[in-house]
Formats: structure tokens, C-alpha cells, sequence
């Protein structure tokens, strides 16, 4: 493979890493031996070293065994990026549980078909998100629901016999030895269920092991180039660790390479001025962000070189990088945005540009060390030729090993050892990736996935509406906004009403913002929705 774009960079050469044979957790232990004053995590302006973070992490791992929890069991993690998701799912990680990874904003039956289905005995959340969390852990099979205490919720909230037992996660760390576990870690064993909509729309779990984690960790890290030592350097973690990009580049790396975790727990994608105050007081040498982020914050009035000068490593995944704001960071600061791909199947990222070389325009990058990608024909699977588009393919350590309990999907997704990302794109001659679409009618919200079925099914649940379409439609540093088109049935409704039945039903990104209300949904003589028709209607309504 030519590398030739790169010349301009001659010391940079494509570095072929060591993949240690253990689990996740000796990241963790091997830190807080070599540096234990260093900052683990900060939060509203309290530290926790990495000195007291492996403590805390062995007491919960202690606890969590005396409630049962052994290898290969599951437990839930309905957290925001906060201490007790760190101390949660690396306790999980030394004792060869299973961490459940669930997004924060799940309600009702999409909660309690994640915990059922997942098999989880126990969760581990937050008393802000008691009521939704013991709604769906009824008759999920759930026994014990672990709780950090902020506002003291467990004492106010109503229980019907038969609930999970509640437990303060603190007092369980605190009545527990915080000497190491002393469990076998098999590193090809389960260690995370990402949950995902993939490629059918429907929630399921991709199977990530303790070695992929392990992998995904150690080839970005000999990915990124440092001009210097960075030290107990901060890392800004805004994306949620129950995103699998946040766990790997925000959570994982930063264990790895000693980094102080600046934590937030909510984010706005539009709250600029928030990401501007912790780089004035953190000045941080790393940046993760998705494209939402980096545009708000390239295009205030109030961004200047200054502010963006220490930030070493900024990055961006999840959705393609707008081009105008890679032009606009490089006036600011002289440097490229290093943009990355990656999915939940394949334990985050499986491309990068080079540090600090970046890429061509609109690349998401080379594949990481020891891992082979390709651009195949969806249909025959025959290899297309250098600039052709077609489904990229992908090959390496950090894939998943299955889908959680769906071997059927996992044939269609997984074959020969090849994951069928279902993104179509297309590679350069020197060996640069292009995302040019997608496989399905999939709609990029901040960085977060959502599928139309999903929001279509809810729509369809209201008593008003006979029919209904959903798509994306561009929105700016938002990606991509959901819109929804509803033909009533008798009943009158209203948007107001529509959108509050959603917010029911489904996290505040998946809610549809436009509503429009139509006669009938245009469709091919073959019954399928005119999806084209429809985002050209949904911008002329919005325009």
C-alpha cells in the first residue's frame, strides 16, 4: 500500500504495535502502580486519583462478587460519564463480568427489553434515574439495583413488593477489602454488550471481548503521535462513555495512558461556551468530540487560536466531519482535526487519519495496525478496485466475536471473518477510506444513531395516526434532524401531542422535530416508501 500523501511527513511510518495477552482491567492496575497521584477523574472540581480509583474499583469488584456477580454475568451500567461508570465497569472488567453499556435516555420498553434481554442480574445507575431504571427492571429478571446517591431519591420513591433490592453503591465499595480480585481474566472471553440498532433497526447487543478492548486501546495509542511527554495530561470526556466511542478514546485510552478524565455527565451539542470554559481551565491536551461539537465550537464568535493552542490530539467520530470545519480549525490553529472511524461491532475504531499528518479532505482515515479493510460489492462480495464505491468490510482484533443471542444476524454480519459494516465508501489509491453513504435509511443525530422503524413503530402505537414515514433531513452541527410524516385517522392530533407521545417512548435524540401531516405516504408500485421524496419534501417545509 503507497503511503505516498504522506511524504511530506517522513518521520511518520505506520507503527506495528505489541497486543499484551490480558484483560482490560491490568490497564488499570499497571497505572495506578506507576502513578498513583495522578488524577484519575475530576468532576465539579473534586479529583480522584488513580491511586483511589483502583481502590474503589477492587471494594465494588468485592461487592458486586459477595452479591453473586462472576465471570460471564451481566450487569447494566445506566450512567452518564461519571466516577461511578469508571468504577462500575472496571470492576465488572477484573472480575470477567459482562458490562451492559445502555444510553442514559432509554425509557419503558426499550429499558426493560435491554436489561431483559441481556440476562442482567444487577444495574448500576444514578437516584436520577431510579423511576424509569425500577419501572423497567420489573419482571426484567433483575435482582439488585446498585445506586450512586445525589439527591437522596431512593428514600422518596414508591415500591411494590417484589422490586429489585436497592443498594448504595458507596457503602457496598466501603464494606469491601480493596486488595485486587483474584480471578483468572480469559481475555477471548464477553466483556462489554454494546447495545446497537445496526443494520436492522432493532436494539441488539454486539458481543466485544476483553482482547478487542485490549487491541482497540493499544492501536490507537500507537496511533497518535505526542510531541512530548504528556504527563497526568487532561482528556475533556463529553461523549458518554455508554457510546462505544467515549468508552474507547474518552474512558479506556485515558486509563491506559495515565490521562485525568475532565468528566461530563450532560452535554448540549449546541453549548459551545461550556466546552470553551473546560478548555480554558483544563487545557487539555485531548479532544474527542463528534462533528456536532466541532462545528459549535469552530463557528462561535468567541473561539480563537489561543483557547484551541494546547490541544494536541483534537479527534472526531462518529458521523463524517463537515469540511468547512476541518478548513476552519486549521486557520485557527495551524492543525488538522484527526478524524476517525468506527462502530459498535468492531470495539470502536477501526480507522484513523495519522497524528499529526490528519488526511486528504472528507478521509476518515487508514485502517489501525492489524487491521485489513476492503470495499466490496454488497451484493456479489467481489473487491472493488482503488476509488469505486461499495460496502466496506472489515478484518481485525477488535472486532466482535457475535450479536448477544442472534446467530442469524451474526451469519449476515459476520462472514469469513469479514464484518459487513453496511456503510458504503469508497478507498483512494494511497489507501484513504471515504464514508460516501449508507447501507440503510440510517439518520445521524450528534453523533448518536437512529433508525426510522424505531420512531415509526412509536408513532404507530397512537391512536390517531394510520400511517407514518420517518426520515433525516441535514440540520446543521446536528447532523441530521428526524422527521416524521403522519397520516391521521379520524381522531384530530396535533405535533405537540405526537412529539409528547414520543418523548414517552424514546430518548430526547430520536424524537421526530418536523411534523407533517399528509394524505397518504408516497410509495413505488412495489409498497416501499419514497424515502427521496420525502427528505426533498422536508426541506422544502422546513426552508
Amino acid at each position: 500500500m503507497s503511503y505516498s500523501w504522506l511524504k511530506q511527513y517522513p518521520d511518520w511510518v505506520p507503527p506495528i504495535p505489541e497486543v499484551p495477552a490480558h484483560g482490560l482491567g491490568r490497564f488499570l492496575v499497571d497505572t495506578a502502580a506507576n502513578h498513583p497521584d495522578y488524577a484519575a477523574t475530576t468532576l465539579n472540581g473534586v479529583d480522584i486519583t488513580y491511586g483511589q480509583l483502583n481502590q474503589k474499583v477492587n471494594g465494588l469488584a468485592h461487592g458486586l462478587a459477595a452479591l453473586g456477580v462472576g465471570r460471564g454475568d451481566r450487569v447494566a451500567l445506566v450512567l452518564p460519564n461519571s466516577p461511578t461508570y469508571v468504577i462500575g465497569f472496571y470492576a465488572l472488567m477484573k472480575l470477567g463480568a459482562v458490562a451492559v453499556n445502555i444510553n442514559v435516555g432509554l425509557r419503558g420498553e426499550e429499558l426493560a427489553a435491554c436489561l431483559k434481554g441481556s440476562g442482567a442480574g444487577i444495574v448500576i445507575s444514578l437516584d436520577i434515574f431510579l423511576d424509569p431504571v425500577l419501572a423497567a427492571a420489573r419482571n426484567s429478571g433483575v435482582s439488585f439495583i446498585l445506586i450512586h446517591s445525589v439527591f437522596g431519591a431512593e428514600k422518596k420513591i414508591n415500591r411494590v413488593s417484589g422490586d429489585p433490592e436497592l443498594l448504595i453503591v458507596n457503602d457496598l465499595i466501603s464494606a469491601q477489602p480493596d486488595l485486587e480480585p483474584e480471578v483468572e481474566i480469559d481475555p477471548q472471553a464477553p466483556a462489554v454488550l454494546q447495545y446497537t440498532s445496526g443494520t436492522s433497526g432493532r436494539p441488539k447487543a454486539a458481543v466485544l471481548t476483553q482482547a478487542g478492548l485490549v487491541a482497540n486501546v493499544v492501536q490507537m495509542n500507537s496511533w497518535v503521535r505526542h510531541a512530548t511527554d504528556p504527563g497526568n495530561a487532561a482528556l475533556i470526556c463529553i461523549i458518554p462513555f455508554f457510546h462505544v466511542f467515549g468508552m474507547a478514546a474518552g474512558m479506556n485510552l485515558s486509563v491506559k495512558r495515565g490521562f485525568r478524565m475532565i468528566l461530563v455527565p450532560m452535554f448540549h451539542a449546541m453549548d459551545a461556551l461550556a466546552i470553551f470554559d473546560l478548555v480554558k481551565s483544563y487545557r487539555p491536551l485531548s479532544l474527542p468530540l463528534v462533528p456536532a461539537l466541532w462545528a459549535a465550537l469552530v463557528s462561535s464568535p468567541q473561539v480563537d487560536k489561543h483557547l484551541l493552542a494546547a490541544i494536541e490530539v483534537p479527534s472526531s467520530g462518529g458521523a463524517p466531519l463537515p469540511e468547512w470545519v476541518q478548513e476552519r480549525f486549521r486557520e485557527l490553529t495551524g492543525r488538522r482535526i484527526i478524524q476517525a472511524y468506527g462502530l459498535s461491532e468492531a470495539s470502536s475504531v477501526t480507522h484513523m487519519a495519522p497524528h499529526p499528518a490528519g488526511g486528504p479532505a472528507g478521509s476518515v482515515g487508514l485502517p489501525l495496525p492489524g487491521t485489513v479493510a476492503r470495499i466490496v460489492d454488497p451484493a456479489s462480495g467481489e473487491e472493488k478496485a482503488a476509488g469505486e464505491i461499495g460496502e466496506l468490510v472489515i478484518k481485525g482484533p477488535q472486532v466482535m466475536k457475535e450479536y448477544w443471542r442472534d446467530p442469524d444476524l451474526t451469519e449476515k454480519t459476520l462472514r469469513e471473518g469479514w464484518l459487513h459494516t453496511g456503510d458504503i465508501a469508497r478507498m483512494d489509491e494511497q489507501g484513504f477510506f471515504y464514508l460516501v453513504d449508507r447501507k440503510d435509511d440510517l439518520i445521524i443525530v450528534s453523533g448518536f444513531n437512529v433508525y426510522p422503524s424505531e420512531v415509526e413503530a412509536v408513532l404507530l402505537r397512537h391512536p390517531a395516526v394510520k400511517d407514518v414515514a420517518v426520515v433525516g433531513v441535514p440540520a446543521g452541527t446536528r447532523g441530521e434532524t428526524v422527521a416524521a410524516f403522519v397520516v391521521a385517522q379520524g381522531e384530530e392530533t396535533t405535533k405537540a401531542e405526537l412529539v409528547a407521545f414520543c418523548r414517552e417512548h424514546l430518548p430526547d435524540f430520536k424524537l421526530p422535530r418536523l411534523v407533517t401531516f399528509l394524505p397518504e405516504i408516497p410509495r413505488n408500485p412495489a409498497g416501499k416508501i419514497l424515502h427521496r421524496v420525502l427528505r426533498e419534501r422536508a426541506l422544502k417545509d422546513r426552508t
